[in-house]
């Protein structure tokens, strides 16, 4: 994807933006996917004997829905410069720092927030939507983990966050852009965790300057969350507060270490804001 390597190197440049016009992309892309979706809509009304191939033709066609709405978005939201204004040093340890990062604030958020968050009840449409997806757990488990990333970190921090940083305090929208991540999810219990996670995935961008390693990291946070989550209920059966405690100091430790660490091994070629960032 040519567009994501621009994004990468700096060649594509997002323009500066205020909140204002932050919340109004934010809602634009919405809208465009939904308008996207009403083709598939119609058809699947007839679609008859055809049941089986229905989600993954509902699933490849969402695809290049997402797909137009990140060039659509780029085109007017973007300038492209003949030299790459952003140089990054990405290697292992990079994606290593990334991954314990995740690690450690998901072994907090599950051990903390998340006993009290499961036990809200989710709206009905959002179920209905988990209920559908289960109809093709391949298709549920590619888009969780492959789709969502990519696309989600290419609209909130690829373009949101850098484009909202160029102009106001990226402290500011740093705390806008996850604000906005929750929003999309339009549930308090979702949100709550894509808030907190926005802010962990817009540290990641600011201080590295790299779409590829803020997609990678929400990918190792999805992965954990299909794969990990869940379990930490079954494992605290017998001494839930004890065990719960456990993994919580367990994951503050591996959260503060990597911090720290990344601070060490950061890139010293970063765009103006990511500077800016690193000094408040």
């Amino acid at each position: 994807m040519e567009f994501l390597e621009k994004l990468e190197n700096g060649s594509t440049n997002i323009k500066r933006m205020g909140i204002v016009k932050a919340l109004f992309v934010m809602f634009l892309s919405i809208l465009l996917e939904v308008f996207g979706q009403v083709p598939v809509e119609i058809t699947n009304l007839f679609s008859g004997n055809y049941e089986k191939i229905v989600p993954y033709v509902i699933f490849v066609f969402g695809v290049l829905v997402k797909y137009y709405v990140v060039i659509i978005l780029i085109k007017w939201l973007s300038n492209e410069s003949e030299d790459s204004n952003l140089s990054n040093y990405l290697n292992l340890t990079s994606f290593a720092y990334a991954t314990f990062m995740i690690i450690g604030f998901r072994m907090i958020f599950d051990n903390s927030l998340n006993l009290w968050i499961s036990t809200i009840s989710m709206p009905q449409f959002i179920n209905e939507v988990f209920n559908g997806d289960t109809v093709s757990p391949i298709i549920s488990i590619f888009s969780t983990i492959v789709i969502a990333p990519i696309y989600e970190e290419i609209i909130f921090r690829g373009i949101l966050l850098r484009g909202m940083a160029r102009k106001i305090s990226p402290n500011i929208a740093l705390l806008v852009s996850a604000l906005l991540f929750a929003v999309v999810h339009m549930n308090i219990a979702q949100g709550i965790n894509a808030f907190f996670l926005g802010i962990v995935l817009g540290l990641i961008y600011l201080r590295s300057g790299s779409i590829y390693l803020s997609i990678f990291a929400h990918f190792i946070n999805n992965l954990m969350a299909l794969l990990v989550t869940s379990s930490f209920s079954s494992i605290a059966v017998k001494y839930p507060l004890e065990i719960h405690g456990i993994f919580l100091a367990i994951g503050m430790i591996f959260l503060a270490i990597t911090c720290f660490g990344h601070n060490k091994n950061r890139s010293k070629n970063r765009l103006n804001i990511y500077k800016e960032f690193l000094k408040m």
